[in-house]
């Protein structure tokens, strides 16, 4: 723990300091993107995972799909609420892939990851239908 300096007298009494230590996360991407990708990621995320479940895997087993007919007619809202959410976050990759290679020196983890999953739902969504059949 770092001491404080003895601060000289005032007037009034004795002049305190109090040191506030605080840890600050930053990163390559500014706050208002980081609130943009929280805002869509937890929509986006389980719809690319399934989108891309009946890309691969129901493709694979069951042959050519309708990809999304299913969740579609059975749960609308969640489809397109998804695809909106979607839409979003390969939207929010314009912005912060030229932001991670601009700021790369202060690039974390956190940055990382959120990317990671940007290029996800963006590679599930945009990979064609028939690629896995």
């Amino acid at each position: 723990m770092r001491s404080v300096p003895a601060l000289p007298r005032t007037r009034i009494g004795i002049q305190l300091a109090i040191e506030c230590l605080t840890v600050e996360i930053r990163g390559a991407l500014p706050d208002p993107l980081k609130v943009w990708w929280l805002f869509c990621t937890p929509i986006a995320l389980p719809f690319a995972v399934r989108i891309a479940w009946e890309k691969t895997v129901w493709t694979w087993s069951r042959g050519p799909q309708m990809v999304g007919f299913s969740l579609m007619h059975i749960h609308p809202g969640l489809a397109v609420v998804g695809l909106l959410g979607s839409l979003g976050v390969m939207l929010w990759l314009l912005p912060a892939i030229p932001y991670s290679i601009v700021r790369r020196g202060a690039i974390n983890i956190l940055d990382v990851a959120m990317i990671t999953c940007a290029v996800f739902v963006a590679v599930a969504i945009t990979i064609p239908d028939s690629f896995f059949a």
